[in-house]
């Protein structure tokens, strides 16, 4: 049998074990976690066939000219044609991958930088904003994935900052239009410093002052102005949907954010105060906290919290040396089962279980919206919770029951049960559980006992 160690590195950090994963992982789990850490982040081959955000914009911007009426077609289009594949392929990825902690820091990250398809055009562009902004940086610096993250198009119309233009712009004074709140607020209290970070409403009125003006290239509202854009000296996209700032909505002067004066600078601005966002203790603190609730408990020892943030300020926020401590530490290793799995993952983890390589969407869509965790869907900028009573109660308890016993009838082939239970919960399976896959009356009901197990159920 493998080590609990084993069951503690596949579905701590990953995704569940699939059949033989236990005894590879267990000659050194944690040399498993870091061997992924040291590939670094790539774009699954699934996901390449896909289409990027500048090319749907382009799409639905075009349309736009015609009428709004069009562009809400050809972004529906685009949401059928190639976000519901993506994210089919994006399932597909996670059943068949050999780097199941890298999907795992994707998820986690995508849901720290949350976006939701609950707004005008998102449908089209979540999974192409995971693709593009969280996936290509979470080995490499937290601050080079907040501007990522900040100035990506999805996120821009996610938090309102399209419809920001600062009073005193050139086009403040002439539409007598104000500053949005949203992005500065949520980058202060979600992304950064964290609710308690230090930061006051003040602080959010004069971040957002320094957010005026990133949008993305075709809005109407700007589109006919180059020339008034190139008076201001500000950069002009070249292509129609790429992230851009447009110099004639942002609200000029120096803006003084968390004690610091920044003084006018355009799309500099913004910058600058990402960066020192990102090298706040505060941040440090707040990131290191949502590390620790995630992988380790929902109450995570401030032991652990202080050997992250203290990592965090020491490499300027240098992610793959985060999680490097973070594998390192005694405490992940203590526990096997602190953590419940949220609906995607314990999914996931029971066709990974099951040895399937190949997603099919009646397998996620409804069983996920019942159990309250559909896709790119977070009911706020907050994202998904990540403690237990959130996914936790009679209700959930049972639908996920359910979905364990009907998957069992939709696989080609039935796997023994004694050796699923080895393969994927052996080293924390309990007593109690051994005795209920043993006496179950057929071969399907015993699967669907281990795949409905707490020891399943949790990481």
């Amino acid at each position: 049998m493998a080590s609990v160690n084993a069951f503690i590195a596949a579905n701590r950090f990953g995704l569940g074990a699939r059949p033989g994963d236990l005894s590879t992982i267990d000659k050194d789990p944690q040399h498993w976690l870091e061997s992924q850490i040291a590939r670094g982040a790539t774009i699954p081959s699934r996901l390449k066939q896909y289409s990027g955000t500048k090319q749907r914009l382009a799409a639905i911007t075009n349309a736009r000219r015609e009428s709004n009426r069009q562009a809400g077609k050809i972004a529906r289009s685009i949401a059928m044609e190639q976000s519901a594949g993506e994210i089919i392929d994006r399932f597909t990825t996670r059943l068949e991958t050999d780097t199941p902690f890298t999907e795992r820091l994707v998820s986690f990250w995508a849901n720290h930088f949350s976006i939701s398809r609950n707004k005008q055009y998102l449908p089209a562009l979540t999974p192409a904003y995971e693709r593009e902004a969280i996936r290509p940086h979470i080995f490499g610096s937290f601050g080079d994935l907040l501007v990522a993250a900040v100035t990506h198009p999805a996120m821009l119309i996610y938090l309102d900052n399209v419809q920001s233009i600062g009073p005193n712009s050139f086009f403040g004074k002439r539409r007598d239009r104000t500053i949005n709140e949203n992005l500065a607020r949520e980058v202060l209290e979600l992304h950064t410093l964290g609710v308690d970070g230090g930061y006051t409403q003040e602080d959010i009125e004069e971040f957002a002052k320094a957010l005026s003006g990133w949008a993305y290239a075709g809005l109407g509202r700007v589109e006919d102005n180059a020339r008034i854009q190139r008076s201001f000296g500000g950069a002009i996209a070249t292509s129609v949907g790429e992230a851009t700032f447009y110099a004639p909505l942002h609200e000029p002067g120096p803006k003084r954010v968390l004690g610091r004066r920044y003084p006018e600078d355009g799309a500099g601005e913004t910058l600058a105060i990402l960066k020192d966002l990102a090298q706040h203790p505060s941040t440090a603190t707040f990131i290191a906290t949502k590390l620790a609730r995630h992988f380790i408990a929902d109450d995570p020892p401030q032991t652990v919290v202080r050997a992250l943030a203290r990592r965090y300020r020491e490499t300027d926020g240098h992610l793959a040396s985060i999680y490097r401590t973070l594998i390192g530490l005694t405490e992940v290793w203590a526990t096997p089962l602190p953590k419940v799995k949220p609906p995607q993952d314990f999914i996931v983890s029971g066709l990974r279980a099951l040895g399937i390589i190949r997603m099919r969407g009646s397998w996620f869509r409804d069983p996920l919206t019942q159990m309250g965790h559909s896709p790119f869907n977070a009911p706020s900028p907050q994202g998904w919770p990540d403690v237990a009573e959130a996914w936790i109660s009679p209700g959930s308890l049972m639908r996920r029951v359910e979905w364990a016993r009907s998957i069992v009838d939709q696989v080609d082939t039935m796997p023994n049960p004694q050796t699923l239970l080895e393969d994927t919960i052996g080293p924390v399976a309990t007593k109690e559980t051994r005795t209920l896959v043993r006496g179950a009356p057929s071969g399907a009901e015993a699967v669907g006992f281990v795949l409905a197990s707490i020891e399943h159920q949790r990481r």
